[in-house]
């Protein structure tokens, strides 16, 4: 009984992708939100990284939560891509590398560390919800579960000390500090002008429209035009909007 248990935990919490752009790949999901195995998570972001990445590209998903989007990235850049996922909180880094490696996607290289401004050292607020995590010098989750000292990195301190490829596409989900994952990349926006796609969230309209204000104005001010995807949520409470920032022409 004790075998067959075990077992059976294994399959429930390695799914196979029901639908969307993940379809048919398992996914280690066991404690996260259900629309990751039913592939209906973000429709809009899984259709907007599909349609910006082409194979052999190389994507950064920044707050990458458990791997949904480094998934259907490394399925879409294929065997000559890349995909690099920085994610603090350690049970999600370690359902990421599971996903990889029973998908055999072994572009797929996992960072377990935040992501912001500065190189260095934080505390992290844990949450209930496994996504909800938080830099406590950014803000505090409402299910606070804990918390952890965690290494931080800049993307551009990121790709001169690991030596990684240059970014094509750069996903942002990162509760509150996505500034400050911006500020951190100046020199990328600036050498290898990649795509942008950044979550805005906050608790009311006003606070989400000054946060995406800030945004747009950074990487206007960097040469990015920017527009906003379909809504993923309905925004009846919690308010989200997602935007994608593209290069100009020079």
């Amino acid at each position: 009984m004790r075998l067959a248990t075990k077992l059976r935990n294994v399959f429930y919490s390695m799914p196979v992708v029901a639908a969307g752009e993940a379809a048919g790949l398992r996914i280690f999901s066991r404690g996260a939100d259900p629309d990751f195995a039913r592939g209906t998570y973000e429709f809009p972001i899984q259709e907007a990284i599909v349609s910006l990445l082409e194979p052999g590209n190389v994507f950064y998903d920044v707050g990458a939560n458990i791997g949904f989007f480094s998934l259907i990235a490394a399925r879409r850049v294929g065997s000559h891509g890349q995909v690099y996922a920085y994610e603090p909180v350690p049970r999600n880094a370690a359902a990421i590398r599971r996903s990889r490696d029973v998908n055999r996607l072994s572009t797929i290289q996992v960072f377990a560390e935040a992501v912001g401004a500065v190189t260095g050292d934080a505390e992290l607020l844990l949450a209930r919800h496994l996504g909800g995590a938080t830099l406590a010098n950014v803000s505090t989750p409402p299910d606070v579960n804990g918390r952890l000292s965690v290494r931080t990195t800049t993307l551009d301190d990121s790709i001169a000390r690991y030596g990684l490829r240059p970014p094509t596409l750069v996903k942002i989900d990162v509760e509150g500090a996505e500034i400050d994952v911006l500020r951190g990349m100046t020199a990328a926006l600036t050498a290898y002008r990649p795509k942008v796609i950044c979550e805005v969230d906050a608790a009311t309209k006003s606070g989400l429209d000054h946060k995406a204000r800030e945004i747009i104005g950074f990487l206007a001010t960097a040469g990015y035009a920017v527009s906003s995807l379909p809504a993923a949520y309905a925004n009846d409470g919690w308010q989200v909007e997602h935007i994608v920032a593209q290069p100009m022409p020079t």
